[in-house]
């Protein structure tokens, strides 16, 4: 009885302990992704551009990069983004993420859009002077002193089409090749039909003739009668 009592109460502290510990799993776990989402937005920076042309259009397919060479870019931003940059879409936008500390506030990012040279200034603090998620993300306008060539979008456009053209126009040759090719089999079969001719050989001369004309034949050149004419042709054709 004693015994039983104690498993039974052994029994029901293990299964507070499991309870415990799943708990604190949990916890732990919940923690962590909490962390790590902070560390996450805390060293993220995203720039929501948009570039227009010198005429005012957008511009399209433009590469936007840091200028890191010689007094442009803080090194430090030039460390942590080294290769970052992005093209813009048809309507003259791009979002360029980079990877930006909280001790970067106040420094000087300068982005090469198309060769030009645009100054940006990182500002990671709020109106109420505190850092949070929302001042990581900012949207800025580019305006360029010249017009962008649009030669790069024209073969993209190009390449595009005869990517889908090319498929299809295969597809409808193909398909009127195999519905017109039985119909030229059977005006080549009737052709042939038409034009291959019977031949026979003389038995007198040798001499191959049409046979339908082996009887004139043997009349007017071999001057046989008709009766005789026409029973050398008969034989000839039971051959």
């Amino acid at each position: 009885m004693l015994v039983k009592l104690i498993r039974a109460r052994f029994g029901q502290i293990r299964c507070s302990l499991l309870v415990i510990v799943s708990i604190t799993l949990l916890l732990f776990s919940g923690l962590l992704m909490n962390v790590n989402a902070e560390h996450e937005w805390d060293h993220t920076y995203t720039i929501n551009g948009e570039v227009f042309q010198g005429d005012g259009s957008t511009a399209s397919d433009v590469e936007v990069k840091i200028d890191c060479s010689v007094g442009k870019s803080e090194p430090s931003l030039c460390e942590e983004n080294i290769g970052r940059s992005e093209r813009t879409s048809m309507s003259g936008k791009f979002q360029l993420a980079l990877h930006v500390h909280s001790t970067d506030h106040g420094l000087r990012l300068v982005l090469d859009i198309d060769g030009q040279s645009f100054n940006h200034t990182i500002n990671l603090n709020g109106d109420d002077g505190q850092q949070t998620e929302e001042d990581r993300t900012v949207d800025a306008e580019f305006t360029l002193d010249h017009d962008v060539s649009k030669m790069g979008m024209y073969i993209i456009i190009a390449l595009v089409g005869m990517t889908i053209t090319v498929p299809f126009l295969y597809v409808i040759r193909n398909s009127k090749s195999s519905t017109n090719q039985p119909q030229v089999s059977r005006s080549s079969l009737k052709k042939k039909a038409s034009t291959s001719v019977e031949m026979a050989r003389c038995p007198k001369c040798d001499v191959k003739v049409k046979e339908s004309n082996l009887e004139s034949h043997l009349m007017k050149v071999h001057h046989q009668s008709e009766s005789k004419a026409k029973e050398l042709a008969e034989s000839v054709k039971d051959e």
